[in-house]
C-alpha cells in the first residue's frame, strides 16, 4: 500500500504542475472534453514510453553526460514556441471543432516525448522511485495521471460553459505565456549545456 500511495503522490507531481502540457490541454479542452482528454491521453502514453525507456536505457544515458539532454531542450524549446505562436493566432474554437481528436492525441504524445521536464522527471524522480518502491508504485502513479487527465479537461469545460469569452481569453493568455516562457527557457538551457556551462 505504501508503494501505491507513493506512486499516487508522484503521479500528481508529474501531471498537475502548470507547464506546457497543461497549457496545451487547456486550449484543446475548449474544443470539447474529448479533445482535451485526447491530448492528455497522448501525454500519458508518452509517460508509458518514457517509463520503459528509463528502465532500459538509464545506464547508457548516464554514461553520455549532461550534454545528451541538449537536443531534447532544443526540440522542446522550438516546439513550445511554435505552439505558442499557433495558439496566439487562433480564434475562439467552435464546439467540437479545430482539429481531430487523433491529432490531439499525437500532439500530446509528441510534446511529452520532447518535453525535457517530462523526460528529466523520469530519469530522476521516476528512476529513483522505481529503485526505492519497486514497480508496484506504477499503479498509483498512473491512477493519479488518469484522474488528472479526466478532471482537468472537465474543469476547463465547466469554465467554458459559465463564460466562454472570458475562459477563452484567460486560457489563451495563460497558454501563450507559459509555452513561450518554457520555449525560451529550454533554448537557454540547451545553449548552456552545449557551451559546457552546466
Amino acid at each position: 500500500m505504501a508503494s501505491f500511495l507513493s506512486g499516487l503522490v508522484l503521479g500528481y507531481s508529474l501531471a498537475v504542475p502548470p507547464g506546457p502540457m497543461n497549457a496545451l490541454i487547456a486550449t484543446w479542452s475548449l474544443r470539447g472534453f474529448r479533445h482535451g482528454f485526447a491530448v492528455d491521453a497522448g501525454a500519458m502514453s508518452a509517460d508509458f514510453i518514457l517509463m520503459f525507456l528509463t528502465l532500459l536505457l538509464y545506464g547508457v544515458l548516464a554514461g553520455l553526460g549532461r550534454q545528451f539532454f541538449a537536443p531534447f531542450h532544443v526540440a522542446g524549446g522550438l516546439f513550445f514556441l511554435y505552439l505558442a505562436y499557433k495558439i496566439g493566432r487562433a480564434r475562439p474554437p467552435a464546439e467540437g471543432g479545430g482539429g481531430r481528436q487523433a491529432r490531439g492525441y499525437l500532439l500530446g504524445l509528441s510534446l511529452g516525448l520532447v518535453n525535457p521536464y517530462q523526460v528529466g522527471w523520469w530519469l530522476t524522480a521516476g528512476l529513483s522511485a522505481i529503485a526505492q518502491f519497486g514497480v508496484e508504485w506504477v499503479a498509483g502513479l498512473f491512477l493519479a495521471i488518469f484522474t488528472w487527465i479526466t478532471a482537468f479537461p472537465a474543469a476547463v469545460r465547466a469554465g467554458w460553459r459559465l463564460n466562454s469569452r472570458l475562459t477563452w481569453l484567460a486560457i489563451k493568455i495563460f497558454s501563450v505565456a507559459v509555452l513561450a516562457a518554457f520555449g525560451v527557457l529550454f533554448l537557454y538551457a540547451a545553449a548552456r549545456l552545449m557551451l559546457g556551462e552546466v
